[in-house]
């Protein structure tokens, strides 16, 4: 098929070689009306491409005789594209092909087909049975960025580059189709023989109905009958269950075992678990055998009894053993154990009652939040099968009143994973229903949500309001021209300011992991970092602070963390993020020749004045607490909950640094930010500087409960700036430009990521 599709592509790109398409001319129009400071970045990506043809030769070489045929392939695919290219371009353009242009070539002729892309191209696919999957997509996307490189640099038109990944088709093809093409799954006669070296005799096997990537699942039989799971890892083994699992942790739950780097440690991490899922006396499959017999697949075999629960109709299980799975997800959890991904489709009914198998992301240190989890899973998948009086009822008999409390908090949408929740018309009216039927059976109410603030019709115009009286007195207090703004902007090099772009938008990473840290639980990062863009969105509508909060109680609220809790945690966070600004205000006046305009002698100030200043209002205000009873009632306990979960934080080095580490990597981005933006205005300042400027600016901002800092942020960092050398006009506008990337833009951003919040049930 690559061959086929390789000598179609061919075939319609040198038909055309003399006609330009509609979105060619549009194409290279555009390309052509890149300003030359392009050029060297465009050479620079062109280069890359060179860079990765050596990689993949070299990384295949170290292999050693294991990857002979590899090299063989790779090297023979590169030999045959090369001559292809090589005859094509003496055809058609009567020249040689460009080996090394971006070397000091000038005013390049396009070249039918691209070289390079031929080369990369044949080599990628040649390579392609010996990557694992990631790998292979990130070539396809070297050939795509080299691609739009050679048109952008003059070395082709779209349809010469096109023409030269046709070229690498046809050539990786035709080798591949010569010496053959190793696959990344284990074929049978390959698990047999491995199943025959652990002592497993086996008389049938045939593939699953359900394959994951890098796993090939099979089902054998001995001769007596006896039938076995079979997990066969793979070459992509490593990699499928290494980003199998990071995906899991940042788009789902977070909630699976420590991420295993061989296959190996998949096979002995899924037996151990199970094994030790026996001793507690729970019915799970018997570990047959678990080997790694030679590098080419490490097997798992499992005894294998009856169909799974997801198979059956629910006349087919009744309430004794759904009980009795219970109770084994009980004794499981007492050991300190959790399942992972405990669903119908993992629980076999036979008969001698049921069987609780894959283990795959179980977990030997289990956290209460996990094994809430795995209650929250089954308990909605066997809601799907016998619906919620009878699954509730199963659970509150096998687990007990108290158990089944303790998971009512964790009873929200993101709580269950998203193979289950599709497999529900309304996910959301089943959740519903459990909840509801958990409360009635053990008696517990209902926690209450956090009311989640909304964004009026009247709110935005506040804003919009707002934000134009703040952009009309600016300039009126600074003094700055806007005419002499628009200057600046209009002579700006908007590359470095697309490029600020970028990496301002990042900044919701850090901060995202900082909430994570301060809740001292895993979340999924990418509804998190979501939730930090719509942050920026309400805070069009009430002070930052106050919207972060809220939003942030109703989001934790999924995950069974109380509204009371949410507020310790954001305070724990801010504290965080006010010590690390304030350590590096600090270090840049005491340690760096950063002043900010003030003219202070040490020597001059009354220290000990100030220090009874401090000690006055400090005795002031806990005298105000503790006289108020208003103050005293509201203060108090949230004083001790978040000196209980400060004092967590403490215990935990690793928690704490994560914490500090995310506050102080998202004020570096944000400096990064700013550094390249001045850059852009041709205005340069240190990287200090700029994170001074960005630290100062939030503190003073802070002060101010003007929702989202509008004009206050920009009078303030304007005023920095110009402290520090710049002109009004420039500083205002790398003022303006900055705030747009770090608050305007993402609060545009917010409202979509808080709508896809709300629909997949995170807020």
């Amino acid at each position: 098929m690559t061959v086929i599709v390789g000598v179609v592509l061919l075939f319609w790109t040198a038909v055309t070689f003399d006609v330009l398409t509609l979105f060619e001319e549009a194409l290279v129009a555009v390309t052509d009306a890149f300003p030359s400071w392009m050029d060297p970045i465009l050479s620079l990506v062109y280069g890359f491409g060179f860079l990765y043809a050596i990689f993949l030769v070299f990384a295949t070489a170290i292999g050693g005789r294991s990857r002979f045929d590899a090299l063989r392939d790779i090297l023979l695919a590169a030999l045959v594209s090369g001559t292809i290219t090589i005859f094509l371009v003496q055809r058609f353009s009567d020249a040689w092909p460009y080996v090394l242009p971006e070397l000091g070539l000038e005013n390049p002729e396009p070249q039918f087909p691209v070289l390079r892309i031929a080369l990369v191209t044949a080599m990628l696919i040649a390579a392609g049975p010996h990557l694992a999957r990631p790998m292979r997509r990130l070539g396809w996307a070297i050939v795509i960025v080299i691609a739009l490189a050679a048109v952008g640099l003059g070395y082709g038109f779209p349809s010469d580059a096109v023409g030269g990944v046709a070229v690498g088709m046809i050539s990786a093809g035709a080798v591949l189709l010569a010496f053959g093409s190793p696959k990344g799954y284990p074929d049978k006669e390959t698990v047999l023989m491995a199943l025959a070296q652990a002592g497993v005799s086996i008389g049938d096997i045939r593939i699953g109905d359900v394959q994951s990537w890098g796993v090939r699942r099979l089902i054998a039989t001995a001769d007596d009958g006896t039938e076995y799971d079979i997990k066969a890892y793979g070459r992509d083994a490593t990699d499928s269950q290494l980003m199998s699992k990071l995906w899991r942790g940042v788009w789902y739950k977070a909630q699976g075992p420590s991420v295993t780097y061989s296959r190996i440690q998949g096979v002995e991490h899924e037996a151990l678990v199970t094994l030790m899922a026996h001793r507690t006396g729970a019915s799970v499959p018997d570990v047959e055998a678990a080997t790694q017999p030679n590098d080419q697949v490490a097997l798992l075999a499992l005894s294998r009894s009856g169909p799974s629960m997801v198979q059956l109709g629910a006349d087919d299980v009744t309430g004794d053993q759904l009980e009795a799975i219970w109770r084994d997800v009980a004794s499981i959890h007492t050991a300190g154990l959790s399942h992972g991904a405990l669903t119908t489709d993992s629980v076999r009914i036979n008969e001698a009652g049921h069987e609780i198998s894959d283990f795959t992301f179980g977990s030997l240190t289990a956290t209460e939040s996990q094994q809430s989890l795995d209650i929250v899973e089954f308990l909605f998948s066997t809601t799907l099968l016998v619906g919620p009086e009878r699954a509730v009822a199963a659970a509150h008999r096998g687990l007990g009143s108290e158990a089944l409390g303790t998971a009512l908090p964790f009873l929200q949408i993101p709580a269950v994973s998203s193979q289950t929740r599709k497999q529900a018309d309304k996910p959301k009216n089943v959740m519903k229903a459990i909840r509801e039927e958990v409360a009635t059976v053990t008696g517990e109410e209902l926690p209450a949500p956090a009311r989640l603030r909304r964004v009026s019709g009247r709110n935005l115009l506040m804003a919009g309001l707002l934000f134009f009286a703040a952009y009309a007195f600016i300039p009126m207090i600074l003094g700055i021209d806007f005419a002499a703004v628009w200057d600046v902007l209009e002579n700006a090099n908007w590359f470095l300011i697309i490029v600020a772009l970028g990496i301002g938008h990042l900044v919701f990473i850090p901060e995202a992991t900082g909430m994570m840290f301060a809740a001292g639980m895993s979340l999924p990062l990418w509804p998190l970092t979501s939730l930090q863009v719509s942050v920026k969105f309400i805070g069009l509508a009430v002070p930052s602070a106050a919207g972060r909060i809220t939003m942030n109680a109703a989001f934790l609220y999924k995950y069974g963390i109380s509204a009371a809790q949410s507020i310790t945690q954001g305070a724990i966070d801010g504290i965080s993020g006010f010590l690390v600004e304030a350590m590096i205000l600090l270090t840049a006046l005491v340690f760096g020749d950063i002043s900010l305009g003030l003219d202070v002698d040490v020597d001059e100030v009354n220290w000990g004045l100030i220090l009874l200043i401090i000690v006055l209002v400090v005795a002031g205000v806990v005298i105000a607490v503790f006289r108020i009873r208003k103050l005293r009632d509201l203060i108090i306990p949230i004083l001790k909950e978040a000196w209980g979960s400060l004092a967590g934080v403490l215990k935990r080095p690793s928690r704490a640094l994560g914490l500090l580490g995310s506050n102080l990597v998202a004020r570096l981005i944000l400096a990064t930010t700013l550094f390249l933006i001045l850059w852009a205005v041709d205005s340069p300042l240190s990287f200090g500087s700029c994170l001074v400027a960005v630290v100062a600016t939030n503190l003073l901002a802070g002060l101010v409960p003007i929702p989202g800092g509008i004009g206050v942020a920009e009078t303030f960092m304007t005023g920095i700036l110009v402290v520090m050398g710049l002109d009004e006009a420039t500083a205002f506008a790398a003022t303006i430009t900055y705030r747009m990337i770090s608050f305007y833009l993402p609060a545009v951003e917010g409202f979509p990521a808080m709508k896809w919040l709300e629909s997949n049930g995170y807020l």
